[in-house]
């Protein structure tokens, strides 16, 4: 798993340098860690977190993520050119605009807005519109972190009430993406992969394959394939229907079925391979940091779009090792503390990495 992880991180840093890989495109590698995260969610809130824990959860996703993005932030604003425009904004926007891109929530809204005159406009066919405040965001591609957190905060509430439930969220997600569709005329970005109400179709659709992995019968683990493998077509399918650039997405879109059928058994086989773990660890800093190498090397040429994707590994290495390890550790002592009963000496024992 931590394998494909890296891989999934690697396709959105080519298509950011504009390596010519192309496979898969790069939404299609954001959406397929939208289910892997869904499984992974879905993993720890069953088998790890038990009642009583939803903030101690929420609060360790938070950790997991935002210590690295926020290092990354400062940098990316002391290399990025953009301040002039950020700094023409009207007080309540630059205060805005600020707050979200600390918090990160907020920032997927950054594709409906465009600037005007100082302030915000709002607009719902953003597709070409100049000025789109995306464009002044310092780590773009931070958007994707919002829609983890709204998910982190969901997921206690769903991913525990079992297959038919999350199935059922599911659909009525998929539906809402058919619905702005075929009833508004909302297709192409950034609809596609961007608007929470019906990517969360995605994370759930991950959290069904962890049912998959975990079911005890092999009848039950038949019928939750079969639910899985009928999601995922429906999801290819409105996916596909969402956005077609031609034949060549085709591709991509086989990935992500791929993904979604083949999690459950992947995890299976590579959680306990010790050097699969560390790969999948260096997915989200590297998925972080490359942007940040792209605004200090601006590359235009094969070798630099492949010097600035090599800086940005050795980055990922060294946030895992000095940032992400120590808190990590934190966070799972936390973990350990909230286990032990009152007056009971506390044993930090190893604990799963999710």
């Amino acid at each position: 798993m931590g394998s494909l992880r890296l891989f999934l991180a690697l396709s959105v840093a080519f298509g950011h340098f504009g390596m010519p890989l192309g496979f898969p495109t790069s939404d299609i590698a954001v959406q397929s860690f939208f289910v892997i995260s869904g499984f992974y969610m879905a993993l720890v809130l069953n088998e790890k977190y038990g009642p009583g824990s939803y903030w101690l959860f929420v609060s360790n996703r938070v950790l997991r993520l935002w210590p690295t993005y926020v290092l990354v932030l400062a940098f990316s604003f002391l290399i990025a050119d953009n301040w002039q425009q950020v700094a023409s904004l009207d007080l309540p926007c630059l205060a805005w605009f600020v707050a979200s891109q600390i918090l990160i929530v907020g920032q997927e809204i950054y594709f409906f807005l465009f600037i005007k005159d100082g302030t915000f406009a709002f607009t719902l066919h953003p597709a070409g519109m100049p000025g789109l405040l995306y464009t002044l965001a310092p780590v773009p591609q931070a958007w994707t972190l919002g829609l983890e957190f709204y998910f982190y905060l969901l997921a206690p509430f769903i991913v525990r009430r079992g297959p038919l439930v999350i199935a059922a969220i599911a659909a009525v997600s998929l539906l809402v993406r058919m619905t702005l569709i075929w009833g508004f005329g909302f297709s192409g970005e950034p609809w596609t992969y961007r608007f929470f109400p019906s990517e969360i179709a995605l994370f759930l659709t991950g959290s069904l394959g962890y049912y998959a992995y975990s079911s005890p019968g092999n009848a039950q683990r038949r019928q939750i394939n079969l639910l899985l493998s009928i999601a995922a077509v429906l999801l290819f399918v409105g996916l596909a229907v969402s956005q077609w650039d031609g034949i060549s997405r085709l591709a991509s879109l086989s990935l992500l079925l791929a993904v979604i059928v083949g999690v459950p058994r992947l995890f299976a086989l590579t959680r306990n391979i010790a050097w699969d773990r560390y790969l999948g660890e260096l997915s989200y800093p590297l998925y972080i940091c490359h942007f940040l190498f792209g605004w200090i090397l601006q590359p235009e040429s094969a070798p630099s779009a492949y010097l600035a994707l090599s800086l940005s590994l050795v980055a990922s290495a060294l946030l895992y090792r000095f940032v992400e390890q120590p808190i990590d550790r934190w966070r799972q002592g936390r973990f350990e503390k909230s286990r032990q009963p009152p007056g009971e000496p506390h044993l930090v024992q190893a604990a799963s990495q999710a």
